[in-house]
């Protein structure tokens, strides 16, 4: 029984994740650039899937002279993960890692998948498959609101 209701909130999760919430911030204006200047900001709806489970929340990345730091950060204000990424030497460095994934072979895998959405998203492409672990890493733009553009 509770099996049974604990996938129905997941599917119902997922569907509200790929289909409403992208389908509603389609018309917003949505910022669309990987922070390449210091001081520029990026935010993204970041959810990492795998066959067993998932991560999910809000993905936040400042550019800090040659270097992008960035966190994830759940719905419940945990820091899942914290990285600094080297786009010049296309390297990742964890910093923090949230307890049950915080495993040798697990963050090698998290620093080279990174690695590999982090070049993507530089050219606007925002979701990376591990084929051989069957990860999904999916970081849609969140809006830039009114106040953020006054600033």
């Amino acid at each position: 029984m509770f099996a049974q209701m604990r996938q129905s909130i997941r599917i119902c999760f997922l569907f509200v994740s790929f289909v409403v919430l992208p389908a509603l911030s389609a018309n917003l204006y949505a910022q669309q650039h990987f922070p390449e200047e210091s001081g520029d900001r990026a935010r993204y709806r970041a959810m990492i899937e795998t066959p067993k489970a998932y991560v999910s929340g809000i993905c936040i990345l400042l550019q800090d002279d040659q270097i992008v730091r960035g966190s994830i950060i759940n719905e419940f204000g945990v820091t899942a993960l914290s990285f600094s990424y080297y786009p010049d030497k296309e390297k990742v460095k964890l910093h923090q890692v949230v307890r049950p994934m915080d495993k040798w072979y697990i963050r090698r895998v998290l620093r080279k998948d990174l690695c590999h959405l982090l070049n993507l998203m530089r050219e606007n492409v925002y979701i990376y498959t591990d084929t051989k672990y069957k990860i999904t890493y999916k970081f849609t733009p969140l809006e830039v609101t009114d106040d953020e553009i006054e600033e």
